[in-house]
């Protein structure tokens, strides 16, 4: 009787098979190749009118996928052949762009330079021109009526005479930080008796039936000097309170506020026009000097030491640092190390630190800047602020910054927390 090897038969037929598939799927002018391979590049065009605004263009021939990273700090997104870019800020951008194609990705990049925040050379102010009244809010105070009108796209304040009153013309606007804004508009009058325009900005909204109150940083003031004769002008060039500048600290909404009226005075005939309001942002500020002492830390005269109201941190001055120590264990300790200087009304200044912290556990490293004197024996907390930021003042005079360090049922770390390089810097 005859054997058959039935797996050496079932292992030919296999590649048989596999070698009839082969030749019946595969054409012999097939080409397999994925195809050439897009090259990366792309242009890049300013669009005009349109603030930090580029026209980015892929010239990459048979791509069908286009990532752009503008280097901004954002994540790359998916566009388009042909997108655009927008830069807030002023700076040095590197955009990348990466295709794919059938043939596989490529990759290219191009600088440019942002020369201007967007912001820059922008007015804040909505409806400047006076042509729409609802963009104002109106705020009456005083025992004598002051009327306004909006007229041939201006807005006209009258009062009787003599008139004991006035009103504030005022608007929400939203400021960018670090910069300063110029106010200005076009003023027209006959000329005033014992009355004012006056200028100032709030970080509240004006109450009905008050009389808002803040520091003049541009108008007119006939006591002072300013408005009793006839004008038709830019108040800029005009003004006795001021130079229409104020500087921003920080980013958020104000109110600006204009303020107009008598006591036992006359607008004059015809009352006071105003029209063409602006209050425009500058170029942001960069830091000018430090007013602080003994900022690198080689001067332990230069800082004042304080009992926050608790068992004091552990303080040293030690190769050109402020250590802070409190052990290893579970304590409560605080301490207070404290300069007092003096600002200048208006100016920003910004906090700047070193501040290392190998692991510390519950407990703090706080900056305060603010005209309330520490006291020993008492905690302290008012004016808190974060290196890196700013604040100004309303009023020239005498400010305290304080360094508050300490724990509460935790520990600074066996090695300490060290600070160094404390500044608070003039923006300018």
């Amino acid at each position: 009787m005859k054997t058959l090897d039935i797996k050496s038969k079932i292992k030919s037929l296999g590649v048989l098979g596999l070698l009839l598939i082969g030749f019946a799927c595969t054409p012999e002018d097939e080409d397999l190749s994925l195809g050439q391979k897009a090259e990366a590049a792309f242009t890049v065009e300013a669009i005009e009118g349109m603030r930090n605004t580029y026209q980015l263009r892929s010239t990459a021939e048979s791509a069908f996928i286009y990532k752009w990273d503008l280097g901004d700090g954002e994540e790359p997104f998916s566009g388009t052949q042909i997108d655009t870019a927008f830069f807030e800020n002023k700076g040095a951008y590197t955009i990348t762009l990466t295709v794919v194609s059938e043939g596989g990705y490529s990759t290219t990049t191009q600088n440019i330079e942002v020369k201007n925040d967007a912001v820059t050379g922008t007015s804040a102010i909505n409806a400047g021109n006076m042509e729409v009244d609802s963009a104002w809010t109106f705020t009456v105070s005083g025992t004598a009526e002051t009327n306004y009108e909006f007229i041939d796209g201006a807005l006209t304040i009258t009062n009787g005479n003599p008139s004991q009153g006035g009103v504030a013309i005022w608007q929400a606007v939203e400021l960018k930080g670090g910069r300063a804004y110029v106010f200005d508009a076009d003023m027209k009058g006959a000329g005033m008796t014992n009355s004012w325009v006056e200028v100032i900005l709030l970080d509240e909204a004006p109450e009905e039936g008050s009389d808002p109150s803040g520091t003049a940083f541009t108008g007119l003031h006939t006591w002072t000097g300013c408005g009793s004769t006839a004008f038709e002008s830019a108040l800029s060039d005009i003004s006795c309170l001021g130079d229409g500048k104020v500087n921003i600290a920080e980013d958020g909404t104000y109110y600006i506020v204009i303020k107009v009226g008598s006591w036992d005075g006359y607008l004059g005939d015809g009352g006071v026009t105003i029209d063409n309001i602006e209050f425009v942002a500058q170029e942001r500020l960069t830091e000018g000097d430090n007013i602080l002492e003994g900022s690198d830390m080689e001067t332990p005269a230069a800082w004042n030491i304080a009992n926050m109201g608790a068992t004091l941190t552990t303080l040293e001055f030690t190769d050109g640092v402020m250590k802070f120590t409190n052990g290893t264990t579970s304590v409560q300790t605080n301490i207070g190390v404290w300069q007092a200087v003096e600002v200048e009304a208006g100016q920003i200044y910004k906090m700047k630190a070193d501040v290392n912290d190998p692991g510390s556990t519950s407990s703090w490293q706080e900056f305060y800047v603010s005209t309330t004197a520490p006291e020993d024996g008492t905690d302290y907390s008012t004016g808190r602020i974060y290196v890196g930021n700013t604040i100004s003042f309303a009023e020239s005079g005498t400010v305290y910054v304080v360094i508050k360090v300490g724990s509460w049922d935790g520990n600074l770390a066996a090695e300490g927390v060290t600070i160094d390089n404390v500044e608070l810097v003039e923006m300018n």
